[in-house]
């Protein structure tokens, strides 16, 4: 009997999918996050707390299970935020110290970092990731040059149930409960180390773009004393705006498919993936992958023509979509020009349709040429630095859109486009020098 060639290729694809699960347990500070004690509830608060609650700090993480850059320092702690239905839920973070720290005169200064895309199940938690999930991408690199860097795991991501035992579904692209992660970690670090700054910065990648981009919008109704400024880099800003042919759409549904379930009891994943679409959410669910998992996951063919149409989805991009609304300013937006993720036009239409909310706000937008998803982070990295040193030395920012596009110093055939390497754990003292 002849072997259905597609069965075939999906076969192969789910034993990639197994593979990269593999090297996904070889990056963790721990085999998993239900056998590190930090993940662990105390049973002395209940729901009634508020968020940005402070429950548990680790005050010196032990540094030689990461990957980090020398002489930076870590400390972990979990605390309360809120879903963005209102449901109170624990969530876990980390602090990345500098060995040294800016002087602004008024205490330590934070910059709050959102991340990316880590996953969406209780294992993604980047504070149990060796490099922190973005390394020297960012997070190093604030430390690096002097700031505290408080950055949430988000909610669903570190700790898998609440303070009753229910399960805490990731909201995976929605920037009201992300930028509810970010908002309330802020006091519950402070209430762990008085030593930082009332001022912060909040800067994100991709979806922690989305996130940063949300809070400058929440804090338009409900301000945060010391917020400064907002860095949104790559930013996902909805996805119902992307072309059908753009590649990661099947990818991004695969992820939103349980935040969906949680947000509408109607919806069923029958409903917008086709069967091999629903086989490789059973895959990637039953694995408890992470990124690394989701894109060797079988994505062709797996969503139906209309799955834009489906009543959920709908729903919960209004709710979870950024962009056309006014912020609380200024924000500094950087993206690629050949964004494989994020489709640059979306970026630009959110920038636009932001500025006609409030044409006196101060944006600045920087699309760079030649430039992916998550290189923006290293070829924006002279322009945000800059810029967030700006914010903190009090400079004035100028209302109204400020837009560049800045050219190379190289041609983009000189160029390497995306990394070709990762940062892992030395398993021989020859290894690192």
């Amino acid at each position: 009997m002849a072997t259905n060639p597609n069965h075939a290729a999906m076969a192969a694809e789910t034993d990639a999918a197994s593979k990269a699960h593999a090297f996904e347990l070889t990056y963790r500070a721990h085999p998993s996050v239900s056998q590190d004690a930090f993940y662990q509830l105390p049973r002395t608060v209940s729901n009634d707390n508020a968020p940005g609650t402070l429950l548990k700090v680790e005050r010196e993480t032990n540094t030689s299970l990461y990957t980090l850059a020398p002489n930076l320092s870590m400390s972990r702690f979990i605390y309360l935020s809120k879903t963005s239905s209102g449901r109170i839920i624990p969530v876990s973070a980390y602090i990345l110290w500098p060995y040294l720290a800016r002087d602004y005169g008024d205490g330590l200064p934070v910059v709050a970092w959102a991340h990316g895309t880590s996953g969406t199940n209780d294992e993604c938690a980047p504070s149990n990731i060796q490099n922190l999930w973005h390394h020297f991408q960012a997070p190093y690199q604030l430390a690096l040059q002097g700031y505290v860097v408080v950055a949430s795991d988000y909610a669903g991501l570190g700790i898998s149930n609440d303070l009753e035992d229910r399960f805490i579904v990731h909201e995976y692209l929605n920037g009201v409960a992300q930028a509810n992660d970010i908002a309330y970690s802020i006091p519950a670090a402070r209430e762990a180390f008085p030593e930082l700054s009332a001022r912060f910065v909040v800067i994100g990648s991709s979806q922690g773009g989305q996130a940063a981009w949300g809070l400058a919008e929440k804090l338009v109704s409900e301000p945060m004393q010391g917020h400064v400024g907002t860095v949104a880099i790559s930013p996902v800003t909805r996805v119902l705006n992307l072309p059908d042919t753009w590649p990661t759409v099947p990818l991004l549904l695969l992820m939103m498919s349980p935040s969906l379930a949680a947000y509408s009891s109607e919806y069923s994943p029958e409903h917008i993936f086709t069967p091999e679409g629903q086989q490789s959410l059973q895959t990637y669910l039953q694995l408890k992958g992470c990124n690394t998992v989701l894109f060797n996951i079988p994505t062709n063919g797996i969503l139906k023509d209309d799955w834009r149409n489906n009543s959920a989805v709908q729903r919960y991009q209004k709710v979870a979509e950024v962009g056309g609304k006014r912020i609380s300013g200024p924000m500094l937006v950087i993206q690629g020009g050949i964004d494989p993720v994020v489709y640059p036009p979306t970026v630009t239409d959110a920038v636009s349709r932001t500025m006609a909310a409030d044409p006196s706000v101060s944006m600045q937008f920087h699309m760079l040429p030649n430039v992916s998803h998550a290189p923006a982070m290293y070829a924006g990295l002279q322009i945000y630095l800059d810029w967030i040193a700006a914010r903190f030395s009090g400079e004035e920012s100028k209302p109204g859109l400020s837009r560049s596009d800045p050219q190379p110093v190289r041609p983009a055939s000189s160029q390497q486009i995306e990394a070709n390497w990762f940062i892992q754990n030395e398993t021989a003292p020859w290894q690192a020098v």
